[in-house]
């Protein structure tokens, strides 16, 4: 894994802003055709990479556009699980149980929000989810040649684009990030519902790994769930949740090399008022748990700014990489590259500069307009440069 030996390198979260062939991948996906649904799919990586070079983007993703990493692409490929309709006492996520939802504070932003979703269109509404995703049986993988058969085109456009390996990263889910929308309605236990879930992943992880891929595990679980519970957990009840989770995520690693994986996390990209969100101090050192060699965590939103004072009490681990979010996707606000530098260099002064590699909260694609997404990758390379400077002073 590449380290800012001679520069601050620079990074994002994973998922970009659709590319302009976005239609035709959906028309593929629907005919079928699996030689016209790579064809299109690799023209869209390929896209992708040309704007990440374009924005001086060090270390890339596929853009992760035409991925399904959720609970319908989860019961696609397993038995066990079907949809139920929703009801008013079972949602389809966890998402709709938020406190601040309920909290009668935000009511009149709340009906606005659900009608129009994170990045509103004119005359494009948001409909509410009408079915959930529920583990009814055992889960046994029924379609092990998918996650390999991706892998397979990744790698094929990696080659045709002249990207290195050790350039890219290639995203999964968590087991606790997949049960916010997949709910257990068979394991008799919390733990034997968790490890289910991490023991289908790993076929997924060891897949990216076999293909010689940085492997990043997305993982808002570890902060985001916490004010998601009716009735609400305590610090300490929501650490011993997270622990199991984090607990069965190394399971489903464990023949992972750790110098192959990053972790990711943050407090969700839903553009709302975020008071609720749990404090960082509360599971970072849980984080520090998890088998990556690098961690990547929202840092930039105004929630979580000064999150980088909790490293006053908390030694960050000798070999480790930092990838600390420098620029928001909550905000339509385009960070100045010297607002960039500044979060850089703080976290330089805390962990070392070669430890630190600049990133971005959390994906852009879906959260952000596409216009604004690359406005804010071009502030954060700008930024890493100016960092460079006073860091390296060159």
């Amino acid at each position: 894994m590449k380290r800012s030996t001679d520069r601050i390198l620079t990074t994002h979260a994973g998922k970009l802003p659709n590319p302009t062939n976005m239609a035709e991948v959906q028309k593929a996906k629907a005919s079928g055709d699996q030689a016209k649904i790579d064809d299109v799919v690799t023209a869209g990586i390929l896209e992708a990479f040309v704007r990440q070079r374009e924005l001086k983007n060090d270390i890339h993703s596929d853009g992760e556009f035409w991925k399904g990493r959720d609970e319908t692409y989860f019961a696609g490929r397993t038995t066990g699980v079907e949809a139920k309709p929703v009801t008013p006492d079972n949602p389809a996520s966890m998402l709709a149980n938020m406190q601040e939802r309920h909290s009668g504070q935000f009511d009149d932003f709340y009906a606005a929000f659900d009608r129009v979703g994170n990045t509103p269109q004119p005359g494009q509404d948001n409909p509410a989810p009408t079915q959930r995703w529920v583990i009814t049986g055992a889960m046994e993988n029924k379609d092990e040649a998918s996650s390999k058969h991706e892998v397979a085109v990744v790698k094929a456009a990696l080659e045709k684009a002249g990207v290195d390996k050790e350039d890219f990263f290639y995203p999964v889910l968590s087991p606790g990030w997949l049960g916010h929308s997949l709910w257990n309605e068979y394991y008799k236990t919390e733990e034997e519902y968790v490890y289910a879930m991490a023991e289908f992943y790993r076929q997924d992880y060891e897949a990216v790994a076999e293909a010689g891929f940085l492997l990043q595990i997305d993982d808002p679980d570890l902060v985001d769930a916490f004010c998601m519970f009716t009735p609400a957990k305590s610090v300490e009840e929501y650490r011993k949740y997270v622990d199991l989770r984090i607990e069965a995520l190394n399971y489903g690693l464990r023949n992972v090399p750790e110098e192959q994986i990053r972790y990711h996390t943050c407090w969700g990209s839903w553009h709302t008022p975020h008071v609720t969100d749990l404090p960082f101090e509360h599971t970072v050192d849980i984080m520090l748990k998890v088998k990556a060699q690098a961690y990547s965590v929202e840092a930039a939103d105004a929630q979580h700014i000064l999150d980088y004072k909790v490293w006053d009490r908390i030694k960050f681990p000798d070999g480790k990489i930092y990838i600390p979010g420098v620029v928001a996707h909550k905000t339509t606000t385009v960070e100045t590259p010297e607002v960039v530098a500044d979060r850089i260099i703080t976290y330089a002064n805390i962990m070392g500069k070669e430890n630190v590699i600049a990133g971005t909260d959390c994906g852009y694609g879906g959260r952000t307009y596409p216009d604004i997404a690359w406005a804010k990758m071009r502030a954060m390379a700008a930024g890493a440069e100016l960092a460079t400077k006073q860091l390296w002073g060159k």
